[in-house]
């Protein structure tokens, strides 16, 4: 006489959503075929998505090439300075007109002005004079220490408190 709801088995129906995405999956393709084979505008519409096919593998090769070059060059670089470094282990002099202009190409990536410092060098020891920020002159003795060739840094720099823009 009463009869539950509950009691009756239910039929239970797996949802994955594969179905739906399948059908949108296949709108999608009959719509990208009615694109391109319109009879009126799809050759055009080929003839465009076959020229930007054809442009995008050109600029990923060039950019590909470019890279390739990028790293070749890289590496003989890496291999040319450690063989400079085996080779020359620091004993050979280095004539100071050259001196002068590694340590004054080293300090321009230091301070705005390299310049307003005076670069002297006699024998591998490079003498720096001339007014430079406090928080600078460290920095301006250790860039001219790493120089290759330089054996000493005489350091004569004098502190300025004029700030430079």
């Amino acid at each position: 006489m009463f009869s539950s709801r509950h009691n009756a088995p239910e039929a239970q129906v797996e949802a994955s959503g594969f179905g739906f995405f399948a059908v949108i999956g296949a709108m999608g393709v009959g719509a990208a075929l009615m694109y391109f084979l319109d009879p009126d505008s799809g050759r055009r519409r080929r003839t465009l998505a076959r020229d930007q096919f054809l442009h995008g593998k050109i600029v990923a090769h060039d950019r590909t090439e470019a890279l390739v070059h990028d790293v070749a060059n890289r590496a003989r670089g890496a291999i040319a300075r450690a063989q400079s470094r085996l080779d020359h282990r620091g004993d050979e002099p280095v004539d100071d007109s050259v001196l002068v202009e590694r340590v004054r190409a080293a300090m321009g990536h230091v301070i705005a002005d390299p310049l307003a410092i005076e670069v002297r060098a006699h024998d591998g020891c490079v003498t720096l004079k001339g007014p430079a920020q406090p928080e600078q002159i460290g920095e301006l003795v250790a860039c001219a220490e790493r120089v290759r060739g330089v054996r000493t840094v005489d350091n004569r720099l004098s502190v300025s408190n004029l700030s430079t823009p």
